[in-house]
């Protein structure tokens, strides 16, 4: 009977400790992976005559990262490094010499494409697994770099309409670009320690995308001019958002 007590501990202490090093095995303390993420995006503006013009389309890919928090495998901290491309339209007055150098008041329809390199920093919260799914939110910041900045601009004239395209406005771009970063998703365990990501995030931007001035409008909403001069003395504010559709695969 001892004999039989003796066999029976053994195997459940061995048990305890193959059950312990399987579950030491999930718990990673890290993990590595890659994304693509199409986005829409938007401007926001908060200066006096200048509209949202609708949304665009955009594109952001990179590479991705997971800390595991202590021993929990509900909690992790999330960052990466990113391309991001964005987009947004704006409508506002503005001024134009369509034949010599005498400016005219106009209506200006301008797209704005913008990239930056972002490093994103979230809060992961996941569920344990559920079969072969584990379903995650994330919560964090983000703050980006810039390293292009384009805009394509059609001026609404008496005879018509005047285009310029991709026109390099970097310099008119607030060099850091902060947002804040809500989503969630789900991850799919495909085999082994590979594993699938598919989600949604809401960048919602809370800094000035530009560094530049725009025009004193008059009364009735057009840019005022002095002796063919605009007074160019009215800070141009707006910020930038997106949704994406995330993609991706931990390692």
């Amino acid at each position: 009977m001892k004999a039989v007590k003796i066999i029976k501990l053994t195997l459940l202490s061995t048990s305890i400790i193959i059950s312990s090093f399987l579950n030491a095995q999930e718990l990673r303390p890290f993990r590595f992976g890659l994304k693509a993420s199409p986005n829409i995006g938007w401007l926001k503006p908060d200066t006096r005559g200048i509209n949202s013009n609708g949304a665009s389309l955009g594109f952001n890919y990179g590479l991705m990262a997971e800390f595991t928090l202590g021993n929990s495998y509900n909690y992790g901290i999330g960052s990466g490094v990113e391309i991001s491309t964005f987009s947004g339209k704006l409508e506002f007055p503005d001024v134009v010499a369509p034949i010599d150098t005498t400016l005219v008041n106009s209506r200006n329809s301008s797209s704005y494409t913008y990239r930056y390199v972002e490093i994103p920093f979230t809060i992961r919260m996941k569920t344990n697994e559920i079969g072969y799914n584990t379903y995650f939110a994330n919560f964090g910041v983000s703050t980006g770099f810039r390293v292009r900045g384009r805009q394509n601009i059609s001026y609404s004239l008496p005879t018509g309409n005047l285009n310029e395209e991709n026109i390099d406005v970097l310099g008119e771009i607030a060099p850091f670009r902060f947002g804040l970063i809500l989503g969630g998703g789900v991850e799919y365990n495909f085999h082994g320690k590979t594993a699938l990501i598919a989600g949604i995030t809401f960048n919602n931007g809370f800094s000035n995308i530009f560094k530049k001035d725009y025009y004193e409008l008059n009364t009735n909403g057009e840019v005022l001019l002095n002796n063919n001069k605009p007074n160019q003395t009215v800070e141009q504010k707006a910020i930038s958002n997106y949704i994406s559709l995330d993609l991706g695969i931990f390692f």
